[in-house]
């Protein structure tokens, strides 16, 4: 470096300077290194131990020591005990003591929150008080345009903000060979200096950390004794094997798959993706002829139990893939990662599953071996502590590193070969035995029917889809949506509520504590995502626009057992039997799937999962978090949502002032029970028509209403006994409340009386006011009776043949009436055919119209131009119900009502022909008896 371009910075320097780099994994540091000491000193590659280089600048000497970096998204838990020892023991480099520390951030890359607490944490490790002696310095890459250190403050973010403050608002950029740049970062560094001086650490601390690494050396050192004294042994029994098979287990991400294609000197010829099925690999290696299966990986923190039953099973299968058997396991460790006991616990409950008399067979096969550099695998063990240090042993002392990057000329594949005919020199060349024939097939013959039942599932899924789009046809397009996101503890909803929105919003690295909701536009529309705590329970508030919907967020990386449904399904109970039609499953962690389909994932995990869905309607979606992609996905989740909103968008329709025929004929469970049918009109129904409907409710109802009165009908399957459930009510007075108001989906309250009937005392609460029923435009509450007593319609000779013919309406409605109500006719509907129910569906739907219409009541006569104006008003809107019957009610009620009434004649047969088996086993007894009588009489 020229001596000129460091001038302004030469007065009142001190005559040594000694600068620490810190930061994450391809940050940057070491050019940055570079280019403070103006030549290439650092080789610009990952290093596990600490580098320190000199050099005179303008006259002055400059230490800089280059420290191992972390993975900048990982936590310092997740960083191994080899490199959080060097950045420690990196101040003893520096003695008495650095004078700065430079965090250095690609300026091209985004600074998250949780790469924050990861610089946090590992920062930290220095103590405190290290925060006044550090600077934030920005790395740019060869080319690059340089932006100042402000103005990347400020673009990126609350964190790296945080980050900025927290180094006391000490920023650099810099650029590759600019000199200016370097002359001005000197500067900075000279005022931290004068500043702050030295940085002093504890001597306790340091003196600690460098006993901790002469034992390690120590332990390294006797191993590696150890391991060779034990392969010169085996290799007097030796005998070379022409056929070798090789099984991978491990944790997800452990590089198996690179494994597979480096022992088999291949390039990957598949897109990377997840091993969700296992996969045999095959080849010539050495003479040898070889056979590799890799197998699906586990969460490196998930125990046996948590893992899905399809990755438990696919990883049982394994050893059946290289009959009769595979010779060796090699359980694959990525050596740049912490080794914790809970990782160790779960590699250990995973291979039990294989058996327990597998341990003879197993190697450990360190993955990621050019991260080591320098360091001895050895080394490495000892650092990592106990966990590593028993999973070694555990194998015998058995292991080998590979490097999948740089393949050179095979001779690191040679020396696995020979560890692993080694091992098998002392196993006496025998072959792990595998699992019982009877036991795969068993297996084999679940996963054929687990597929049939897939396929089953997903064409359902697609009609329903198909049903549901037609639907949506009659139905104007939503504009504004929300969403709720319901789930457990580490199933993704805040990743999920991130992908949909199409950027970072909620903090994916925290538990969420409270709900939070943030809003964006998605395909023109307006969609609010609420992520909710795992503990949160739904509320029936929640559902009160009709565009809300609930996404039960499933992690399909995770098992799913009772215990996670029974906590789902809890969640949901709080908002009553509707937020289940509101509900959809949405699956996260899509990328888990690998090749292999949502479908089958159901169908595997078992009956929790699969009722689950079921509950919900069989929908659900599948969100993968990692490739979010360009927005197709979240696309098709906004379409399900649309699709599952379409009944209940359907059932709260505004008709106008036309009569409203809501749902099947036939009797449903309560949770998802609903109004049968619920009118408005603008003309009173006759006094006879309702003291025929039911007279119980006579005096209440006998109200005079003038034109503008509001008729509305309810079913009174409940009494006044019983009443209405809090669903019925609820949705009963949405639709009422809507018709008074004359608005969309107003904000209701309601104050019931005791026992549910129409009295004067009963009051709306409209948008916080509370309002009664108008005395101007007095309110008819028709109570449409609705029983199962089917024998009293027989008795009466009501059918479907009556209500067909038009000179039998008006008597057959009466004989209804007075007979039990619609049901009674049901019961007896078991000798009619389909094309007499079609019939009689249009001919009851035009009774009741005919009958309603027919028999409004004026209290007051109107004058000749009211009158006139009264008639073409009418006319008119009896042309209007009369297309709206035969466009919407016909057409969206023919099909369920058929489906309705065939499951219920099923069912009435079946129930017959047990009654009549039980009556004519009671009649053969009672004969039995009478003769056994007589004969004792006789």
């Amino acid at each position: 470096m020229a001596t000129s371009r460091l001038s302004a910075w030469d007065g009142g320097c001190a005559s040594q300077l000694k600068i620490i780099l810190l930061g994450g994994r391809n940050c940057g540091k070491s050019s940055v290194g570079n280019l403070i000491l103006g030549k290439e000193e650092f080789v610009t590659r990952e290093r596990t131990s600490c580098s320190r280089r000199l050099g005179v600048v303008a006259g002055r000497w400059l230490t800089v020591v280059d420290t191992p970096g972390w993975w900048c998204d990982f936590s310092s838990q997740e960083t191994s005990e080899l490199v959080k020892r060097e950045i420690v023991s990196s101040v003893s480099l520096c003695a008495p003591g650095p004078h700065v520390f430079l965090i250095t951030i690609k300026a091209s890359s985004g600074f998250s929150e949780k790469r924050r607490r990861a610089v946090e944490e590992h920062v930290a490790l220095l103590g405190e008080r290290v925060w006044s002696h550090c600077m934030v310095v920005f790395a740019s890459a060869d080319g690059a345009k340089r932006t100042g250190a402000e103005e990347l403050v400020q673009r990126g973010g609350e964190a790296l903000r945080w980050l900025s403050g927290k180094c006391g608002q000490r920023c650099h950029s810099v650029t590759s060979g600019d000199d200016t740049e370097v002359a001005e970062l000197l500067e900075k560094i000279q005022k931290v200096v004068a500043g702050n001086g030295v940085f002093d650490m504890q001597e306790s601390v340091l003196q600690a950390t460098a006993e901790e690494k002469r034992r390690v050396e120590e332990r390294a050192r006797q191993r590696f004794v150890r391991m060779k004294k034990h392969r010169s042994l085996m290799r007097e029994s030796l005998r070379p094997v022409s056929y070798l098979r090789i099984v991978l287990v491990g944790a997800k991400g452990s590089g198996k798959s690179s494994t597979l294609n480096t022992i088999l000197s291949r390039e990957s010829g598949r897109r990377a993706r997840r091993t969700a099925r296992c996969l045999v690999g095959k080849g010539v290696v050495f003479g040898r002829q070889v056979t590799v299966v890799d197998t699906p990986g586990w969460w490196m923190n998930y125990f046996c139990g948590e893992s899905p039953v399809f990755d438990r099973r696919e990883l049982l299968l394994g050893s059946s893939l290289c009959p009769p058997g595979p010779h060796v396991f090699l359980l694959v460790v990525r050596v740049d990662r912490a080794f914790t006991e809970t990782y160790r616990r779960a590699a250990e409950e995973h291979l039990r599953l294989i058996g327990d008399h597998i341990w003879s067979r197993v190697i450990v096969l360190f993955s990621f071996g050019d991260w080591l550099g320098p360091t001895t695998t050895e080394q490495c063990i000892e650092s990592e502590g106990e966990p590593l240090r028993w999973l070694v042993e555990r194998c015998g002392n058995r292991y080998h590193v590979l490097n999948n990057k740089t393949k050179g000329d095979g001779f690191q594949v040679r020396e696995l070969i020979g560890k692993i005919e080694e091992m098998l020199a002392g196993c006496d060349g025998c072959r792990h035995r595998g699992i019982e024939r009877e036991v795969v097939e068993e297996l084999e013959g679940e996963m054929r029917r687990e597929e049939e039942r897939a396929k089953e599932r997903l064409m359902r899924k697609e009609k329903q889809r198909k049903m549901a789009r037609s639907q949506l046809e009659k139905l104007n397009p939503i504009t504004e949506l929300r969403i709720v996101l319901i789930g457990g503890r580490r199933t993704g909803k805040s990743s999920c509520g991130d992908t949909i929105l199409g950027r970072e919003c909620f903090h994916q690295e925290t538990q969420t504590a409270c709900c939070s909701e943030k809003r964006a536009t998605i395909s023109g529309k307006a969609v609010a995502v609420l992520d909710t705590p795992g503990c949160f329970s739904v509320t029936s508030d929640l559902l009160h626009a009709a565009s809300s919907v609930i996404l039960l967020v499933v992690n399909v990386s995770s098992s799913f057992d009772a215990d996670h449904a029974a906590a789902t399904e809890k969640q949901l109970e709080a908002g009553g039997g509707q937020t289940w039609s509101r509900a959809a499953v949405l699956f996260s962690h899509g990328d888990w799937l690998g090749d292999t389909s949502i479908e089958q994932r159901i169908e595997s995990e078992g009956e929790p999962l699969r009722r689950l869905v079921e509950r919900c309607g069989n929908r659900y979606h599948v969100l993968d978090n990692k490739h979010r992609g360009e927005g197709a996905q979240v696309n098709e989740l906004i379409d399900l949502i649309e699709e599952t909103l379409a009944g209940d968008r359907l059932a709260i329709l505004p008709r106008g002032d036309h009569v409203w025929i809501r749902d099947s004929l036939r009797d449903v469970t309560p949770c998802e029970e609903d109004l049968k049918m619920i009118t408005r009109c603008r003309r009173q129904l006759s006094h006879d028509l309702t003291a025929s409907a039911n007279p119980t409710t006579q005096t209440s109802l006998n109200r005079s209403g003038g034109p503008g009165s509001e008729i509305v009908a309810l079913p009174a399957g409940r009494t006044a006994r019983t009443g209405l459930n809090i669903l019925e009510r609820d949705r009963f007075l949405s639709c009422l409340a809507s018709m008074l108001s004359g608005e969309a989906a107003p904000r209701w309250t309601v104050d019931l009386p005791g026992v549910w009937l129409p009295t004067d005392d009963l009051h709306l609460r409209l948008n916080g006011a509370r309002r009664p029923f108008s005395s101007t435009r007095p309110t008819v509450l028709l109570v449409v009776p609705r029983t199962q007593q089917g024998m009293h319609a027989e008795e009466n000779g009501l059918g479907v043949h009556s209500l067909c013919q038009p000179a039998l309406r008006g008597r057959t409605l009466r004989r209804l009436s007075e007979a039990g109500g619609l049901q009674a006719l049901i019961d007896q509907w078991d000798n009619s055919s389909l094309e007499e129910l079609e019939a009689f569906i249009d001919s009851y739907s035009e009774m009741i119209w005919e009958q309603t219409m027919g028999s409004f009541q004026e209290p007051v006569r109107p004058t000749a131009a009211e009158q006139e104006a009264v008639v073409e008003e009418e006319e008119e809107e009896k042309a209007g119900q009369q297309e709206v019957l035969s466009s919407i009610d016909r057409k969206l009620s023919k099909l369920e009502l058929l489906e309705g009434i065939r499951m219920d004649l099923a069912e009435l047969r079946r129930s017959l022909e047990n009654s009549w088996g039980a009556i004519q086993e009671v009649r053969g007894k009672s004969k039995q008896d009478d003769d056994h009588v007589d004969t004792k009489m006789e």
